[in-house]
């Protein structure tokens, strides 16, 4: 009796394994497709947009430790902008805001700040980026998307968003090393 039945149950296994060979296997590659379709194509801060596109932005030099006395204490404010033209590629009448990349590995899921990189680097401060113009203001949490990001009207073929950068410290004590981070964006126009 055990053989009559056992002999149908491994048939039926072996007819289900072959039905389903898609469950065997693993996924071999990921295809990336990347592009914008747009009709405005401005420059930012003179350079055209893409990979190339690098601003470097020196938050002070060399900021002692003894600036920080707490959790949430800051260096000094230093602006930036993201400015927008290229003349008449760069089209009056449309809005241009910044998305910041939120899956950057540089970004600390708990703070929303910049996490320093480099060799050596400083501990128990991070990079606080926040917004400082077109009506906008305070902190961005780079660790999620901006429900109302900053947005800039372009007259004159030109745009400017506006913000500061801040070493703020997120330790119980700040030790010297190097300050560096970096983050990808993405501008859209509408």
């Amino acid at each position: 009796m055990k053989r009559t039945i056992l002999a149908p149950l491994a048939a039926t296994c072996v007819a289900m394994a072959a039905m389903a060979p898609s469950l065997s296997h693993a996924f071999d590659g990921q295809l990336v497709f990347t592009g914008s379709v747009t009709d405005v194509t401005c420059t930012i801060n003179g350079q055209q947009p893409g990979a190339g596109n690098r601003y470097e932005l020196d938050l002070g030099g060399q900021v002692d430790p003894a600036v920080f006395t707490g959790i949430g204490t800051k260096s000094a404010d230093k602006p930036f902008n993201l400015v927008l033209g290229g003349g008449p590629a760069c089209k009056d009448g449309k809005s241009a805001s910044v998305s910041f990349d939120t899956s950057s590995g540089n970004i600390d899921p708990v703070t929303g700040n910049l996490i320093l990189q480099g060799n050596m680097p400083a501990k128990g401060v991070q990079i606080m980026i926040s917004d400082a113009g077109n009506g906008a203001t305070g902190k961005i949490a780079l660790n999620q998307a901006q429900a109302a990001p900053q947005a800039a009207k372009i007259a004159n073929n030109t745009a400017t968003l506006s913000f500061i950068a801040n070493y703020v410290q997120t330790g119980a004590t700040v030790e010297s090393g190097a300050g560096n981070s970096s983050l990808r964006y993405t501008m859209a126009y509408y």
